[in-house]
């Protein structure tokens, strides 16, 4: 439980507690009903990891709360064992994290109306760059432009 409370006060800038999350049982049916809200062609693109904490990406993010601001969830891959966390919108998150913020590379945001979702996919290029792979996905988010 401790990792996955950090990863999420990392995300949020401030402490997280095992009391703020849903229980398990949410948590599964949350992603059985996302699945079901798919839009069949999400959009890409990548960047390299540092620019997740420029300018452009966060004007990118604030078209995205514009958008859509429900409330969100943060899924990592420890969610599904640990309970969902809904935060007020996706204008919330901080993206300064961390490259090793958990082993999977992947962290992923779904609006409380499961309507639209952001996925963050980091990984290493052949040459050794640190790559971030944005994905949008839904009616609200998929058309944004970075």
């Amino acid at each position: 439980m401790k990792p996955y409370l950090d990863e999420l006060t990392a995300l949020l800038g401030r402490p997280v507690s095992a009391d703020e999350l849903g229980s398990l049982e949410e948590a599964e049916q949350l992603r059985e009903l996302s699945q079901k809200f798919r839009a069949p062609e999400p959009k890409s693109f990548d960047i390299l990891f540092s620019a997740r904490c420029s300018d452009r990406f966060r004007r990118f993010v604030d078209r995205l709360h514009s958008g859509n601001p429900s409330s969100v969830y943060i899924w990592t891959p420890k969610t599904i064992i640990c309970g969902a966390l809904r935060v007020p919108s996706i204008a919330s998150i901080r993206f300064d994290f961390e490259f090793d913020i958990n082993a999977d590379g992947i962290l992923a945001f779904s609006t409380s109306d499961l309507v639209d979702s952001l996925l963050l996919d980091f990984s290493l290029s052949p040459a050794g760059e640190e790559i971030l792979t944005v994905e949008t996905q839904g009616p609200n988010w998929q058309g944004i432009v970075y």
